[in-house]
């Protein structure tokens, strides 16, 4: 909140230094790159940096280096030091601020949780939404009565204040990580990690229509940046400091749509919500040719701010629900690069349209593109959504059965669902070895049917049937296997990948009594043995 409220005010200082400089609708253009072309050009191995890295420290060294940029921009400014050089630390600074994003929306279910993700979301949205455009309309008053040296200076405070925020924040920690993820090279690596996000993306049909959906709305949010402030010099007859006044209606409508975003994003017709989203963009932007009072712009603009909102929060709930959980730094990577790519294109798009067909003619041509794509989208939209329930309504029984599990004692209905589609049913003749002494740990497994001989170093030490589970110890000590479970009988087990297992149990507050009672007693039985 801290530090988008400060960027708001940075943002219309910056504005009213390039108008002031006289270089028009291209300067602003220019201005757009500097603020958007570091995030589309490197959001996807910033995703990956936000996986690799402790998140809290991660985040506040970009913090603090935005600061100092920030101090540095405000001497650069004083000094008249030229277009160029506050243009590049301009660029400076947006490059530091490229794995934030992701970084922050990897970890908010491990903060927030999986039954209150929805909420978290539409609290941080409708926050991000309203300092975003709070901010330009705190700039706007403030820079009446000061230079945009102060607005840069006032920037570079809210970001020291964030870093001193987030050190106190709860589970910003390092992701966790399987052994068979630190053990397999190509995970490893920086380019594989990388790869694996595209690929998510790619090969899922959702993760896809949902990234084509956000460039074409972030598109528009891009060239809103060049539109608004003609808008309001032109048009509304506000000055260039009105860009403040129309950004902070926008900011209204977020703060109007705090208490519905999260119902919206929970809603069954997600076809119907998702396409009333990229209306309240288009409708309102189209009618900004024809209004002339500051008024009913506002108000148009007060339902834009609402629809933006859920939009986000609807989208980043369905790239949580439908990416895999380690992978979700990287995904966040991928449609980072999408959204700030949008904006890029849509900032250095609006001049030519400008140019070609005049301004009222721009905002017409932007909103039909929105509403083009977005009808276009209703079957892809109508696919995702029956295939969501229909996922839902198979994976039911076996959520049903494993929230009887006392493993698994307090774990969301959201976590149980994940739990669900990860497992594999795995049906093994009597002797078959399923975990061995020494080796890395990588799942855990839940036995159905049948029974396993667990032995310490060929000892004997404990026997499992149907309801019991194994294969937690290595997983949560990371640590090999501590013992070899073999099948006594023909077996059925439930198969469950290790991360996926721990990302369930970051959602609890504790871990469930019966896991720890459970490993401790097998634990306890292994050193006796070998007493």
């Amino acid at each position: 909140m801290v530090s988008g409220l400060g960027d708001g005010v940075f943002w219309v200082g910056l504005l009213v230094l390039i108008f002031e400089s006289g270089v028009g609708a291209g300067g602003f253009a220019l201005a757009a790159f500097a603020r958007l072309g570091p995030r589309a050009l490197i959001s996807a191995p910033a995703g990956v940096l936000a996986d690799r890295m402790d998140r809290r420290r991660l985040l506040v060294f970009l913090d603090v280096a935005r600061a100092a940029l920030m101090l540095l921009l405000a001497a650069a400014a004083a000094a008249d030091a030229g277009l160029a050089v506050v243009l590049g630390l301009v660029l400076a600074a947006y490059t530091f601020a490229a794995p934030a994003r992701p970084a922050l929306s990897a970890a908010l279910p491990a903060v927030a949780g999986e039954d209150s993700l929805s909420s978290a979301n539409a609290l941080v949205g409708s926050v991000r939404q309203l300092m975003t455009f709070v901010g330009p309309l705190v700039g706007a008053i403030a820079l009446r009565s000061a230079s945009p040296t102060a607005a840069f200076v006032a920037n570079g405070a809210c970001f020291a204040i964030s870093a001193v925020v987030l050190l106190f924040v709860p589970h910003l920690s390092r992701p966790r990580v399987s052994s068979t993820e630190t053990l397999t090279s190509h995970r490893a690596s920086w380019l594989g990690q990388l790869s694996e996000g595209w690929a998510e993306v790619r090969a899922n049909a959702g993760l896809s229509v949902i990234m084509r959906l956000v460039f074409v709305m972030y598109f528009v949010r891009g060239a809103e940046l060049v539109l608004y402030v003609l808008v309001a010099e032109e048009l509304l007859g506000l000055g260039t400091a009105g860009v403040g006044v129309l950004t902070g209606a926008v900011g209204l409508g977020a703060l109007c749509a705090l208490p519905l975003a999260a119902r919206f994003a929970e809603a069954e017709r997600l076809t119907l919500v998702m396409v009333m989203t990229l209306a309240t963009t288009a409708i309102p932007l189209a009618l900004l040719a024809w209004l002339r009072s500051p008024v009913l712009a506002g108000a148009g603009l007060v339902v834009t701010g609402l629809g933006i909102v859920v939009f986000e929060v609807l989208s980043l709930v369905l790239l949580q629900r439908l990416g895999r959980r380690e992978l979700l730094g990287r995904i966040y990577g991928v449609v980072g690069n999408a959204t700030n790519a949008g904006k890029l294109c849509g900032a250095l798009a609006a001049p030519l349209l400008v140019s070609a067909v005049g301004l009222t003619g721009s905002l017409v041509v932007v909103a039909a593109l929105l509403m083009g794509v977005g009808l276009t989208s209703i079957p892809k939209l109508i696919v995702l959504s029956r295939a969501t329930n229909t996922r839902r309504a198979e994976l039911r029984p076996i959520a049903q059965t494993l929230a009887m599990l006392e493993v698994f004692d307090g774990a969301s209905s959201s976590a149980l669902e994940r739990l669900a589609a990860s497992v594999t049913v795995e049906r093994l003749p009597s002797g078959t070895v399923v975990l061995r002494q020494g080796d890395p740990a990588d799942d855990l497994f839940v036995v159905r049917e049948g029974d396993f001989a667990v032995f310490d170093d060929d000892r004997p030490i404990n026997t499992m049937t149907a309801g019991d589970w194994f294969g937690e110890i290595g997983l949560l000590q990371r640590s090999p296997r501590t013992a070899t479970v073999v099948a006594a009988s023909e077996v059925v087990v439930w198969r469950i990948p290790g991360d996926t297992f721990l990302s369930a149990l970051e959602t609890l507050a504790a871990e469930p009594g019966a896991l720890l009672t459970t490993m401790a007693d097998r634990l306890a039985r292994s050193a006796s043995r070998a007493s």
